[in-house]
């Protein structure tokens, strides 16, 4: 008997090597933004960190949510008799949305913008707001040759009440992922090895600093939504920015 196995390319197939561009991803995250109820979707820039912040004030994700549907492919969309599988409720006050994102397609695209994330997020649910979950994850591991899916180790940390992780947290995630690199240096080339690890030196965030830049759509005490920190970014997205626009 024979079994199927998934290698770790096949991510880096569905997302990445699938996306139009920058602009299809970036557009890929605000549909999930809507589909979180969210009511304001904002994306900052930082030129000299090379840092690209998308975040929102939807109903987050738990850590249930992260390590169960986030880092999940192929998720179910729908119940055993056809009708659309609600993880949540829909807001007080707020009328249903139809879905519009891809199933999936979001979180994949975002290696078309940059080779590394870092997700924040809190949730709102009927019994309040949960506590603050991260995870980093470094998509060019899943471009070595020869890897199987399950030897990619995703660091997820969950944060008590309203805490956001700290530049020594998000640090302690980048060394976990780094282990896992050297674990799995000998799939790839001299060079693939050592670009992912400069891009892993790079990968610097305060959190919370960072919420003093920002004029909505933040994490705090009392707010819940998710926060995409891509850093450093594709070379594209400069070129996107600064080229004229068509009329």
């Amino acid at each position: 008997m024979a079994r199927f196995r998934t290698s770790a390319r096949t991510v880096d197939m569905l997302g990445r090597q699938q996306i139009a561009g920058i602009a299809t991803a970036i557009s890929e995250l605000f549909k999930n933004a809507h589909d979180a109820y969210a009511t304001r979707v904002e994306a900052d820039f930082y030129r000299p960190e090379q840092l690209l912040v998308l975040r929102d004030d939807g109903l987050g994700m738990t850590l249930e949510d992260v390590v169960d549907r986030w880092l999940v492919l192929g998720t179910d969309s729908k119940l055993d008799g056809g009708e659309e599988m609600t993880a949540v409720a829909v807001p007080l006050g707020m009328e249903p949305r139809t879905p519009t994102g891809e199933k999936g397609i979001g979180r994949l695209a975002i290696a078309a913008i940059g080779p590394q994330v870092l997700l924040v997020t809190r949730a709102r649910r009927s019994d309040g707001l949960h506590p603050t979950v991260a995870s980093f994850v470094n998509w060019s591991l899943f471009a070595l040759p020869g890897i199987a899916l399950d030897e990619i180790e995703i660091p997820v940390r969950e944060f008590p009440g309203g805490e956001l992780p700290t530049a020594d947290d998000v640090a302690d995630m980048v060394k976990a992922v780094r282990k896992n690199l050297d674990q799995l240096r000998h799939a790839g080339s001299v060079d693939a090895v050592a670009e992912i690890a400069r891009d892993l030196d790079r990968a610097s965030f305060d959190v919370s600093a960072l919420q003093h830049r920002f004029e909505a759509a933040t994490l705090g005490e009392s707010e819940a939504g998710t926060q995409f920190y891509i850093q450093p970014t594709d070379p594209m997205l400069e070129v996107s920015l600064d080229a004229p626009i068509e009329k």
